[in-house]
């Protein structure tokens, strides 16, 4: 049997800031039955559709530029496929784009390499001297930290920071190998217990360099 794969540009947005990336892959099994798509299903006894989300969000930031690749037993139309998605998605969930993918082309675990995040303090401005701090940080060699048990070096997984106005602004590393979070920035920059709006704006994709 022939298959299909599609890949969906989606936003998780505020109603889904707190769900996990368990219960968002349960979210997207229920949305591709609701909406009625000939899905691709696992072997065995529980199959399941073929669903591949890249890059897990941390718990309590949002997404504009999700990624999610699907397989289906028969082709789909790109553009009423966005269409029955967007009419039975859940709240916290809003189609952008669907793509059709060619036949053997690489999965989002192959392609993700970064993602930029922004960040923005609800009370309305940073810390006066943060510039200072951000500086102080990419010049140093190496950021040890402890995440699980397991000691990694957070620096290299920084590609870049910088503040502009109000926005702090963050391309951290999502390979397989080092993966950076936004909080854990926040932290070595001092500011771990202050509030903040933290969205993913974009995933950066090796074939790209951009969300597609």
């Amino acid at each position: 049997m022939t298959r299909h794969r599609y890949r969906i540009l989606f936003a998780k947005t505020e109603a889904m800031r707190f769900t996990g990336h368990l219960d968002l892959h349960r979210s997207w099994e229920r949305l591709l039955r609701r909406a009625g798509l000939p899905a691709s299903y696992s072997a065995g006894f529980h199959p399941h559709p073929k669903i591949q989300i890249g890059a897990a969000l941390p718990l309590g930031i949002t997404g504009e530029g999700e990624l999610v690749d699907i397989e289906t037993d028969a082709a789909c139309d790109e553009a009423e496929t966005a269409r029955l998605l967007n009419g039975h998605a859940p709240p916290g969930i809003r189609i952008v784009r669907v793509s059709a993918r060619r036949e053997g082309s690489p999965g989002l675990e192959k392609l993700i390499v970064a993602g930029d995040y922004s960040a923005e303090s609800p009370e309305g401005a940073w810390p006066e001297d943060l510039p200072q701090r951000i500086e102080r940080m990419l010049a140093r060699d190496s950021l040890p930290r402890e995440r699980r048990g397991k000691k990694y070096d957070l620096r290299p997984r920084i590609l870049s920071l910088e503040l502009k106005g109000r926005e702090l602004q963050m391309r951290l590393s999502l390979t397989p190998e080092a993966t950076g979070r936004p909080d854990e920035v926040l932290a070595e920059l001092g500011m771990g217990d202050l509030p903040a709006d933290v969205r993913r704006k974009r995933l950066i994709l090796r074939e790209t360099g951009g969300a597609r």
